[in-house]
């Protein structure tokens, strides 16, 4: 990995602590977008594509002081001894044994940075390995229409309008460089942080440490981001104490794990650095994510919904891993809403829990690749559905 040297004192007070190396940028693509039929309704026969704008760069979004990292020198956190809340735990010990001998860190450094860290109590509370243990989640009736109401308000689909339109210079980049649809990066954003109105609270420090010591379950997982934010930190010269973030220590307009971070983070706006705080490097990290780690295709919707004669589905599997031929499914009575706009390949079956019925979609490969940032039916289908929501209010502005 090619690293990029801080400029200056005023880059740095200006950028926040998401940066990260400048990635070489993929050709332009054409860019195709589908419109979502209801069940029952004939499938347009035309596909739209986003006409060609050559928009004013927009100003640059005000970043939180809370969010900025100042100018750092590791010397600042060396210490000849190892204190904190896991001063004394072996497996601490052994991690750093590691960062020495694989990646030449100072063990003055290291002990520095660790004997700043607090147990993160509330990231632990998340992932039921401290406190009082959660009863098991079960299928009830009804859980989608929960789960949706929670990201398709009136409230967020307005916000993600206004993020498009003044994010149009950077989204509609991002479409031609990468081929990703701009909806479904607003609906990434608007599903994550509500188009960041909310990055989070911890200590990306703290609650590594704390879940990759701790979470036996996903010990390995996290020692890894762990591993990895050490590395992202040392490489962009930032103090690994400062950088707030989810309690899975996620952070950044877009939520990016560490490794996602150093693999998947862009310079989307050409500052000569990578901050994903900023609303364009956020754009343009999301839509490579989708490129290179989910195989994005430009080219097929992401989902359709499909009718079925009974109220409720059972008898196969169903969830974004399972993959069935189009006409299996569809010698089970199953009817979608139209021809996937020329895809004939295998679709995964998608079961959303309401109320009265089972609604049943036929997912795409694009599908899965929303899965890879989150791989929850649920999550996947409310990043569509307020995708497609927001789209729809934003082009009958643009109209």
């Amino acid at each position: 990995m090619r690293y990029i040297k801080i400029l200056s004192l005023i880059s740095i007070l200006v950028l926040s602590s998401g940066c990260l190396k400048r990635e070489q940028q993929p050709t332009s693509q054409p860019i195709v977008t589908y419109p979502t039929p209801t069940v029952g309704s004939s499938a347009p026969t035309v596909v739209t594509t986003y006409p060609p704008v050559t928009p004013t760069t927009p100003t640059a979004p005000i970043i939180e002081e809370s969010l900025t990292t100042p100018v750092f020198s590791m010397d600042e956190l060396y210490s000849h001894q190892l204190g904190g809340s896991y001063g004394r735990n072996a497996k601490l010990q052994q991690f750093i044994n590691s960062m020495v001998t694989k990646y030449n860190f100072n063990r003055n450094y290291l002990y520095g940075v660790f004997s700043s860290v607090q147990r993160d109590t509330k990231s632990l509370v998340k992932y039921n390995v401290y406190g009082k243990p959660k009863a098991a989640k079960l299928s009830t009736p009804g859980e989608w229409d929960k789960y949706r109401s929670q990201f398709l308000t009136q409230s967020r689909i307005k916000k993600g309008v206004e993020f498009w339109i003044q994010n149009r210079y950077y989204l509609e980049k991002a479409a031609h460089q990468y081929g990703v649809a701009p909806e479904y990066i607003v609906g990434i954003i608007g599903v994550e942080t509500n188009f960041g109105g909310y990055t989070g609270e911890h200590s990306v420090l703290n609650a590594l440490t704390t879940l990759s010591i701790e979470y036996k379950k996903r010990a390995t997982f996290f020692t890894n981001q762990l591993e990895n934010y050490l590395l992202l930190t040392r490489e962009q010269q930032l103090d690994p104490r400062s950088i707030k973030g989810s309690y899975a220590g996620a952070f950044g307009l877009a939520q990016f794990m560490p490794d996602s971070v150093r693999d998947y983070a862009v310079d989307h706006d050409d500052s000569g650095q990578i901050n994903l705080f900023t609303r364009a490097d956020a754009i343009g990290s999301v839509a490579n994510f989708f490129v290179q780690k989910g195989k994005w295709n430009p080219r097929i919707p992401v989902t359709i919904p499909t009718s079925y004669r009974k109220a409720r589905f059972t008898g196969l599997s169903t969830g974004y891993k399972t993959s069935y031929t189009q006409s299996h499914m569809r010698s089970l009575g199953m009817t979608p809403a139209s021809n996937l706009y020329g895809y004939t390949g295998n679709v995964s079956l998608i079961k959303l829990n309401r109320y009265n019925k089972d609604e049943m979609w036929w997912g795409t490969p694009n599908f899965y690749a929303i899965a890879r940032y989150n791989p929850r039916d649920h999550y996947v289908m409310a990043v569509h559905q307020l995708a497609q929501a927001i789209r729809m209010a934003y082009w009958k502005i643009r109209r």
